[in-house]
C-alpha cells in the first residue's frame, strides 16, 4: 500500500469519528528535501479531546492492515500524548501519535515537518521545512561538553582494551563516536551557515565532507577484535581533535590543545603498561 492510500484511510477514519479533531502529517513524506522513496513511513498525529479513552483500545489499528508487530513507548504523560509504532504484514508502517487538542499549536512550531491534512477547528495552516531539523550553532557549554564527554571516555576504552572486556571497550568508542559526529555535523553547520539537515543518524554528511574524512569517519567502525578496537581508538582521538580544533576556531571556542595531548598520552601510557 502506498503512503498516499494509507493517509487517505487514516484523514477518512478521522473524519468519521468527531472526537479526532485535528489529523497532522509529520516527518519525511512532507519534507520539501527528501528524494521519495519505498522505506519512507506515515508519522501522523491525532489531535483529540481525551487521548486515554482513544488510546486505551487500539485494537482500532487492525482497520489500516495486518499488524505484523506494534510497539507503544512510554510516555511521562499518558494523559496528553500516546504513540503507536506499527509495522504491518504487507510492508507499510504507520506511527501515529494520539494527542491531546491543547497541544496543536506547539507541536506545529515545534516540529517544522508538519502539514495539518484535516482540520475541524480551523488552525492556521502551516508550509511544512526541515528548519528545525537543521544542524544549530553551538554554544561554549555545548562545546565544552562535548570535548570533555570525548576525552573522558576515552580512557575507559583503555580499560577495556587492558581488560579485555571488548563489549566494554566497544559500548564506550561508540561514545567517543557519537561526540565525533556532534563535532563534525558543527562542522558542517559553520560551512553551510547551519541551513541543512543531515538526518537522524548524520548520513547526510557524506554530501558535505570530502571523501577522505568521510572515509576516515566510516573506519572507525570497529569489529569485536581488541587490535582494531585499539586501531579504532587512535584514528578517533586524531579525528576529533582536528574537527574540534576548526569548530574552535569558527566559533571562538577556547581549544583546550594541551588538554588532548595529555589525555592521549595518558591512554598510550595506560594502553602499554605490564600492569
Amino acid at each position: 500500500m502506498k503512503p498516499e492510500q494509507i493517509i487517505e484511510q487514516l484523514i477518512a477514519f478521522a473524519k468519521e469519528r468527531e472526537h479526532i479533531r485535528t489529523v497532522v502529517l509529520n516527518g519525511s513524506l512532507v519534507n520539501p528535501n527528501i528524494q521519495p522513496d519505498a522505506y519512507q513511513d506515515v508519522d501522523l498525529a491525532f489531535y483529540v479531546e481525551d487521548v486515554q479513552a482513544v488510546a486505551a483500545d487500539s485494537s482500532w489499528m487492525d482497520t489500516f492492515g495486518d499488524i505484523l508487530i506494534m510497539q507503544t513507548p512510554e510516555t511521562t504523560d499518558p494523559k496528553r500524548h500516546v504513540t503507536f509504532l506499527v509495522q504491518y504484514v504487507d510492508g507499510h508502517r504507520i506511527d501515529l501519535t494520539i494527542r491531546s487538542v491543547d497541544q496543536v499549536e506547539a507541536m506545529l512550531e515545534t516540529d517544522s515537518l508538519s502539514q495539518i491534512v484535516f482540520d475541524r477547528d480551523h488552525h492556521p495552516d502551516v508550509t511544512p521545512s526541515d528548519t528545525t531539523y537543521r544542524v544549530t550553532r553551538p554554544s561554549a557549554d555545548e562545546y565544552a561538553a562535548c570535548w570533555n564527554e570525548f576525552w573522558w571516555v576515552s580512557l575507559y576504552v583503555v580499560k577495556g582494551i587492558k581488560r579485555h572486556r571488548v563489549l566494554y571497550a566497544l559500548d564506550h568508542l561508540d561514545i567517543m563516536r557519537n561526540m565525533l559526529r556532534q563535532m563534525m555535523e558543527w562542522n558542517i553547520g559553520y560551512a553551510t551557515e547551519f541551513s541543512v539537515n543531515l538526518g537522524k543518524s548524520g548520513d547526510g554528511m557524506r554530501d558535505h565532507l570530502p571523501e577522505e574524512l568521510w572515509e576516515m569517519l566510516t573506519a572507525t567502525y570497529a569489529s569485536a577484535e581488541l587490535s582494531a578496537i585499539e586501531d579504532t581508538h587512535d584514528r578517533l582521538q586524531s579525528l576529533f581533535f582536528f574537527c574540534a580544533q576548526r569548530v574552535a576556531e569558527q566559533g571562538d571556542f577556547v581549544f583546550r590543545e594541551e588538554e588532548a595531548r595529555r589525555v592521549r598520552a595518558a591512554c598510550a601510557t595506560l594502553r602499554h603498561s605490564n600492569d
